[in-house]
């Protein structure tokens, strides 16, 4: 049936209220049907024959005062329906609690705010002491607007400095003005022909910032390709073309490092022409390419052979164990390598043959593996005997499969200049192999990043012994959700530790911070910038936080 054929019908809805209209309608109920009940209530309270005429009269003029308080009272119904609104009963007794408030209507009163006299109407405004004139209501209501106004301004505000401090940013300070033009060619980008001599840091902050705000496209991509770029990263290839892709290497031919993320537009035909065309191509990192066969794999590999050093590739299926393989037998040279999240590498044996033909590694990322057996303790001590003396960097989250042997056979053994571990979700190490490995390790100096995120059998006594080595050299440290730090860590023994250069401390989910904890932490770290509470309810906006630090993830500091 058609929605004019509807509409002809008596009980049709043709708008927001006349469902209810409707129903009222077909139980006989009107709103004059209501003020006769009401008056009819009234005269049956008042006596008849029996009465005398002045009582008669008497009862006359209380039925005509109810009629026209009823009549005051729907007015008033009407005026605030007309505004949006709600109406309950409880309203209408407040706002008429008194037959003296009603009678006034129409009459002459004063205004409670300028002293003028003025008539009362149905649309007067009552305060607390008494009702307002038209003008004195007027700038009420422009009060009324204002504070709104401002509310919602402070409510912006504060979003905004929510916002800035999770993108660890200081909104209380005055920008630098090389910041602030890097910002203003950001957020227009679209109509910038070219970006000039501007240093290659300057380009990583714009395409950073570009990630942020999914501005990089095949236009955009343009500015940043010059003849004599030597490194070139995209952070955020999503809307980047494989044609806008193919003229990096024509437009940048002495590239020697690549960052492509996100690059899922990236194909065969790209990856062959870059390794052609980029002689000087040393280090490239891969983010998502998954695209690219096992075969177009195997034959870049085959033609950038021994002058790659750097290879990074993460979330991609469709990169194999023979594509492994034949990184392996091409590309002796490699000294930085990153296996993440690589589902087609299900092999042991292959992980295995690591240690056989790279010998000089310095940053070593296998993480997150296609499943948590193929990366064992005897694996890594093997690769750790053949080039842990070069070991700066090594990453092993979600290899969970690892337990202290690897930290006591392996790390202790052959890794003395070994700066930045990563531990993230390895539920077997335990506090015994981090005080094996730590407890008096004089070959090496100390550590500067370290990593140790749901850690969940360490306690606070795995870390002492951690702070006590290299406590004096570290710069970030991530104990998020070890469930097993206790507060007298921080009391006790953090509260008498220097930790001269920690600039970054992760501390959430550990139930035992709070707020005292927090003013110690800040007093013992005198360059600690960024803190991180996620999780520890107990942190409040009492919590006393020193001048330079940032503290993000408090729970009473919401957007």
């Amino acid at each position: 049936m058609s929605r004019r054929t509807r509409g002809n019908d008596s009980s049709s809805v043709s708008g927001p209220n006349s469902a209810l209209t409707e129903f009222l309608k077909e139980q006989g109920i009107s709103a004059e049907t209501i003020r006769q009940r009401h008056l009819a209530r009234l005269r049956a309270e008042t006596p008849d024959t029996a009465a005398s005429e002045p009582e008669t009269r008497e009862a006359s003029d209380e039925v005509e005062a109810s009629e026209d308080e009823l009549e005051i009272r729907i007015a008033a119904r009407r005026k605030r329906r007309a505004r949006g609104d709600a109406y309950t009963d409880s309203e209408d007794e407040d706002e008429y609690n008194s037959d003296e408030v009603a009678k006034k209507f129409g009459e002459v009163d004063q205004c409670v705010t300028c002293d003028k006299d003025f008539t009362l109407t149905v649309y007067s405004r009552y305060v607390e002491n008494g009702y307002l004139c038209e003008k004195c209501n007027e700038k009420a209501k422009v009060k009324e607007r204002n504070a709104k106004k401002n509310q919602l301004l402070a409510r912006k505000k504060r979003q905004k400095l929510a916002t800035a401090l999770l993108d660890k940013q200081d909104l209380s300070r005055m920008p630098k003005l090389q910041d602030m033009c890097i910002s203003l060619i950001s957020e227009h980008i679209d109509q910038v022909e070219m970006l000039g001599d501007i240093g290659a840091i300057n380009m990583s902050k714009i395409s950073r910032i570009l990630l942020k705000n999914r501005r990089l496209n095949d236009v955009t991509a343009s500015l940043f390709l010059e003849p004599g770029l030597r490194e070139l990263e995209f952070w955020d290839c999503s809307k980047v073309s494989s044609d806008a892709l193919q003229r990096i290497p024509a437009f940048c031919p002495q590239l020697e490092k690549v960052t492509l993320s996100m690059c899922g537009q990236f194909h065969n035909a790209n990856l062959q022409y870059f390794a052609s065309n980029l002689r000087k191509l040393t280090h490239i990192t891969l983010h998502g390419p998954f695209l690219i066969s096992d075969v177009a794999w195997q034959e870049f590999f085959e033609t950038v052979g021994s002058r790659l050093k750097g290879f990074h590739i993460s979330n991609t299926h469709r990169f194999t164990s023979d594509s492994m393989i034949t990184l392996l037998e091409h590309c002796p040279n490699l000294e930085e390598l990153t296996l993440t999240r690589l589902d087609g590498l299900n092999s042991s044996e292959v992980y295995e043959l690591i240690p056989h033909y790279l010998t000089k590694l310095r940053h070593l990322e296998i993480s997150y593996p296609q499943n948590e057996d193929l990366i064992t303790d005897d694996l890594l001590i093997n690769i750790l005997s053949i080039n842990g003396e070069h070991i700066e960097f090594l990453n092993l989250d979600c290899c969970t499969a690892l337990t202290d042997r690897f930290l006591t056979e392996g790390l202790r053994v052959f890794a003395p200049n070994l700066k930045s571990l990563s531990l993230k979700f390895l539920d077997q190490i335990s506090d015994e192999g981090m005080i094996a490995l730590f407890e008096q390790w004089d070959a090496n100096p100390g550590l500067l990043s370290v990593n140790l995120q749901k850690c969940v059998n360490l306690t606070s006594a795995g870390l002492v012994f951690l702070l006590n080595h290299s406590g004096k050299t570290l710069v970030e440290l991530n104990v998020n959700s070890v469930y097993g730090t206790e507060k007298l860590f921080f009391e006790d023994y953090l509260r008498s530790t220097a930790l001269p250069l920690l600039t970054h401390l992760d501390i959430g989910f550990v139930r035992s911070v709070d707020d005292l904890v927090v003013e110690i932490i800040g007093n013992t770290c005198p360059k600690l910038a960024l803190l991180e509470v996620y999780g520890n309810n107990r942190v409040t906006r009492k919590t006393r936080i020193r001048e330079g630090l940032k503290l993000i993830g408090r729970q009473s500091d919401t957007i």
